[in-house]
């Protein structure tokens, strides 16, 4: 063999190689598949009347022989087809070859900002949702890679309750005790009823401490209507002061300031315990 064939062979042989390589290459790049995606939970992980956080868990099956990373994640989540919630997050998940995993994506909903941008919103219970996420997958021979997934849906769409003191009687009154009634409106302009597990409240008067304490376990609120509450309180007149006796015996004007928080359970299938604070002060005429 001469020196040129001799040089011949060789590139002929290394194209061949490469010609192999790049087969090879495509071959397994043919064979790598994107993860199958698929939300397989929504709920209502935690709310109160403000704001309500969706969680949605994520389901990656990975069909490949290769152990596939995902990267990060990104959301959209739309309230009556209007974009209201973004955002991406960096989130390592190693799915091994042939197996799966699962992750949750929380999104928090502010009811001021869906009613502020859905202003047709407003006087309606509920409202359709579509969530869109894309995942970024670090994939073998394919590299950085995203994989749509979403979800449809409904959700409650929750308005603040409000609450008036409404009377405040005496029913009861001698030199060493006193009882009166503190009557509160509930208004609840929600879908669905509430009940109650307690109020712990405090009750202030022209600056004093009077009474405090938990009441109206197993209490109802009705829905899309008002409640009347009473609370029924014993004063110690000897511990409060008998500037208290004359107060609620001389008819004189005085302020008042009663504050709260509710325990709740909302009464709908999507829904559950929260609380709900409360803050009310003003001047009282007996």
């Amino acid at each position: 063999m001469t020196f040129p064939k001799y040089i011949s062979a060789i590139l002929l042989t290394c194209t061949l190689f490469l010609l192999d390589g790049c087969a090879a290459l495509q071959d397994l790049s043919n064979s790598i598949q994107k993860p199958n995606l698929s939300v397989e939970n929504v709920r209502i992980s935690d709310f109160d009347f403000e704001e309500l956080e969706l969680t949605y868990d994520i389901k990656i099956n990975n069909p490949n022989a290769l152990s596939v990373q995902m990267l990060a994640y990104d959301y959209n989540l739309d309230i009556n087809e209007n974009t209201l919630v973004t955002g991406d997050q960096k989130k390592e998940i190693a799915i091994e070859a042939s197996g799966a995993s699962t992750f949750q994506v929380p999104v928090r909903l502010n009811f001021t900002d869906v009613y502020r941008s859905v202003q047709s919103l407003r006087n309606t219970d509920e409202a359709s949702y579509s969530f869109l996420s894309n995942l970024t997958f670090d994939l073998p021979v394919l590299g950085e890679t995203k994989v749509p997934v979403n979800k449809e849906g409904h959700i409650p769409l929750l308005k603040t309750p409000k609450i008036s003191l409404e009377d405040f009687n005496v029913t009861g009154i001698n030199l060493s005790s006193a009882d009166i009634n503190l009557q509160l409106r509930f208004d609840n302009p929600n879908s669905f009823g509430i009940n109650i597990n307690a109020l712990n409240y405090d009750l202030m008067i022209n600056g004093d401490q009077w009474a405090n304490g938990t009441v109206l376990k197993g209490t109802t609120i009705k829905q899309k209507g008002e409640t009347t509450l009473n609370i029924p309180i014993s004063l110690n007149i000897s511990k409060i002061g008998m500037s208290a006796y004359r107060l609620l015996t001389g008819g004189e004007p005085f302020d008042y300031q009663i504050k709260g928080d509710f325990d709740l359970n909302a009464r709908h299938e999507l829904l559950g315990q929260t609380t709900f604070d409360f803050l009310r002060s003003g001047k009282l005429n007996l």
